[in-house]
């Protein structure tokens, strides 16, 4: 395993790996991870437990684990967890009100070519003149009149997405996106979400030296990790078949 500055990755002793987001800006203070040096060969368990520790390094230990191991479940049942190969921008209509929980810079470009109408709820001290910056205060307000959320999966780190996917209840799209939301999507399900957007890492050992050496998303999918995406209503689909 490896902790990086923007990435926690885990390879299981089966040769899945799973990433999640390093959240250092959530933190009133620098924190450490007392455990650094004892984890290597832990149990698969032991570390998922970790993704409900309110030490932000243990919980995106905790969740890379979990997207680890649910690659099992991608790879032994393929047709229960059917891959859809679309983009986010896909699921996305034109001139639509958009909610972006956390702000995903990348998205920024692409969401402008089709609606000017973005609000992006986020921690951090942002500037954005094209979209709308708001505080987290502002989420039930806010998600009251939008057609689709686009929530990062770093809220499964912070433990903010049930509270979220509450509030996204009932809209045309709710939508966790990134390397973090790679896990088996069942429970963002039952909680509204209708479309899952993750990762596969397909060479864990190169994962864990790209985050390691600070590296991020977009290297990760030039060398290690391709997109991954789960609708709900193909899960429906699959289970009212069987």
């Amino acid at each position: 395993m490896r902790i990086g500055l923007e990435y926690a990755g885990v390879m299981l002793s089966t040769g899945e790996g799973g990433v999640a987001h390093v959240l250092r800006e959530d933190s009133p203070e620098c924190q450490v991870f007392e455990e650094a040096g004892e984890l290597q060969g832990s149990d698969a368990k032991e570390l998922m437990n970790l993704a409900t520790s309110r030490n932000l390094i243990a919980a995106a230990l905790g969740v890379a684990t979990i997207n680890a191991v649910s690659q099992i479940a991608f790879r032994n049942k393929p047709e229960k967890y059917p891959f859809r190969n679309i983009d986010i921008m896909d699921l996305v209509e034109p001139g639509e009100k958009i909610l972006m929980v956390g702000y995903l810079a990348p998205l920024i470009p692409k969401l402008l070519e089709k609606t000017r109408n973005i609000t992006v709820i986020e921690r951090r001290s942002i500037r954005n003149p094209v979209v709308r910056i708001a505080k987290e205060e502002q989420l039930e307000e806010l998600s009251r009149d939008v057609d689709t959320a686009i929530i990062t999966g770093s809220t499964l780190v912070n433990h903010t997405v049930d509270r979220v996917l509450k509030h996204c209840e009932g809209m045309r799209e709710t939508v966790l996106i990134g390397p973090t939301a790679s896990f088996t999507p069942q429970p963002l399900f039952e909680r509204g979400a209708t479309a899952v957007m993750g990762v596969k890492i397909y060479n864990p050992r190169k994962m864990l030296e790209v985050i390691s050496q600070a590296g991020g998303t977009r290297k990760m999918l030039k060398t290690c990790a391709q997109k991954t995406a789960i609708l709900k209503k193909d899960v429906e689909t699959t289970m009212d078949n069987q």
